[in-house]
């Protein structure tokens, strides 16, 4: 794969900067997409990336919504990996502040690549989102089987939602019915991979304090294991972040087939039960549990989901790493930054 160009976008976040030492540590070139120049040096500045600094070269495209984003910034790639989207939080318009951005960034990275003939692939970080309605997460049914075939499209993009997580769902179910359309009716000469993560965990390497574990997704699992008393459900699936890396790059290789979804979560049938973190933590860190670094006195219900991930591990050729390795990978990090690992 050396001597292969690729552009990453979202590389600041969780998921595009370990997509992004996945891709370095496989030989490719990278070109990286920030928003701001300051993301290079705090990125170029991490343990990771230090050993790949010549292989890979940042861009900066302050707004990823303009007209044209895109063009030019994508000349001379073999593939694109388009992680940047916006994460779920409070506003007054989610259409302005998470849906439409969601899936206008993804169109206008589409749209750049039919204008570059090297483009072979384009792989898209996506979300189990695509295939949940809000009306499903807040019923009763636990029995449903979902596949990477069960995408939805939003009959509106408007709303009402009935928080930011309603708001995030549509937003990457808008973006992955535009990226359908825009295959369909555009027929363009690459190909298209969307990966679907569950909620995502593990280390975060850009994490720099204590504090700053406990944002994004890894909040579900540290919140059980200080004193966040949750006592709203929340999706029982988790996926470790090396693995979603992992999934991102493979989706690169034409020997496995585009132009379709792969969902990526662990545990199988049976998902996540976040509870169990404390459990993982007594047998693993005892000592952090029995100082009080680590007193277990939160609480997070888990609201039963089935994903079926047997074409995903199939066609890739390995199994994803259970909630044990999530908690793990998060645990370690968080102690080492206390200065107690």
């Amino acid at each position: 794969m050396s001597q292969q160009l690729l552009v990453i976008t979202g590389v600041s976040g969780h998921v595009g900067f370990r997509v992004l030492v996945e891709a370095l540590s496989r030989g490719y070139k990278v070109r990286a997409v920030i928003r701001n120049a300051a993301q290079a040096e705090q990125i170029k500045a991490t343990e990771p990336i230090k050993p790949y600094l010549t292989q890979v070269e940042f861009t900066v495209v302050p707004d990823l919504l303009a007209s044209g984003a895109f063009d030019g910034v994508l000349d001379g790639a073999d593939g694109v990996v388009h992680v940047a989207s916006p994460l779920p939080y409070p506003s007054d318009d989610y259409r302005r502040d998470l849906v439409d951005p969601a899936v206008n960034a993804t169109v206008g990275v589409l749209k750049s690549a039919t204008k570059v003939p090297t483009i072979k692939r384009v792989v898209i970080t996506s979300s189990i989102a695509v295939l949940l309605t809000w009306e499903y997460v807040i019923s009763s049914d636990t029995e449903k089987v979902f596949t990477a075939n069960d995408a939805y499209t939003p009959t509106s993009l408007d709303g009402p939602f009935a928080n930011a997580m309603d708001a995030y769902g549509v937003a990457k179910a808008g973006a992955h019915a535009a990226t359908a359309r825009f295959i369909e009716e555009e027929k363009p000469a690459f190909e298209v991979v969307n990966i679907l993560p569950s909620m995502v965990t593990g280390k975060n390497e850009l994490n720099r304090t204590p504090e700053d574990v406990g944002k994004g997704s890894n909040g579900s699992t540290l919140g059980i294991l200080l004193n966040n008393k949750n006592e709203m459900p929340s999706l029982g699936a988790t996926v470790h972040i090396n693995d979603v890396a992992r999934a991102h790059i493979d989706a690169l290789n034409p020997a496995f087939k585009g132009n379709r979804n792969y969902l990526c979560s662990s545990g199988g049938l049976d998902g996540t039960t976040w509870e169990d973190a404390k459990e993982i933590v007594r047998r693993n860190f005892p000592k952090a549990v029995a100082d009080g670094t680590l007193p277990l006195e939160g609480t997070q219900p888990s609201r039963p989901l089935r994903l079926d991930v047997s074409e995903t591990e199939k066609t890739f050729g390995w199994k994803f790493a259970n909630y044990e390795e999530q908690v793990k990978s998060l645990v370690e990090h968080y102690l080492e930054l206390l200065g107690k690992n």
